[in-house]
């Protein structure tokens, strides 16, 4: 690749950066605009970047697709309020982090989890959710947070779990995430 390029490259990255921090900069204003003025326990919405645990994990990159210890597919749904929230197709690919592959990441956007390692490690839900860089506790998903109105529950195999982030994928799994009004 000649120099020209790959500052071309590099020129063109960076203008994407920066216009992505302006953006998410008047978001956030928009947000605390909107904010103002109202009741606090009343609020359910907050900025969603992640800010959960720091997954060494989220930070491991993958060339290809050879030599792994480890390729399996959980899958995750997402409701919020009843709708289905979609999980953006290359999630995980293509990164400031990673130029190849994140160890979690999507190809389509049908919620199929691709957990790829090199190594045999647990890999944990937390793991794709700091890599999506969406906010996802006990406490609430993305901007929606549990309150006197809302819960947050979750299931594996149609069992209800308390892991959260916490929770150890593996092969086949149907992980739902459901934010939704309390019954």
């Amino acid at each position: 690749m000649s120099q020209k390029m790959l500052a071309g490259i590099l020129l063109i990255t960076g203008a994407i950066l920066v216009g992505m921090v302006l953006q998410n900069t008047m978001q956030e204003e928009t947000d605390v605009d909107s904010n103002s003025g109202s009741d606090e326990s009343e609020q359910t919405q907050h900025p969603s970047n992640y800010s959960g645990e720091n997954h060494s994990l989220a930070y491991e990159c993958l060339d290809s697709h050879s030599n792994l210890s480890q390729h399996f597919h959980p899958s995750l749904s997402i409701y919020i309020d009843g709708q289905l929230v979609s999980i953006p197709e290359n999630t995980g690919i293509g990164t400031a982090i990673c130029d190849g592959m994140h160890v979690i990441h999507t190809h389509d956007s049908t919620g199929k989890l691709h957990v790829e390692t090199n190594e045999p490690v647990d890999v944990e839900l937390g793991v794709f959710f700091q890599i999506w860089n969406l906010y996802f506790a006990e406490d609430g998903i993305a901007d929606k947070r549990v309150n006197e109105t809302h819960e947050l529950v979750m299931t594996v195999n149609d069992v209800e779990v308390d892991s959260y982030g916490d929770h150890i994928l593996a092969n086949g799994q149907q992980i739902v995430i459901d934010y939704r009004v309390k019954s």
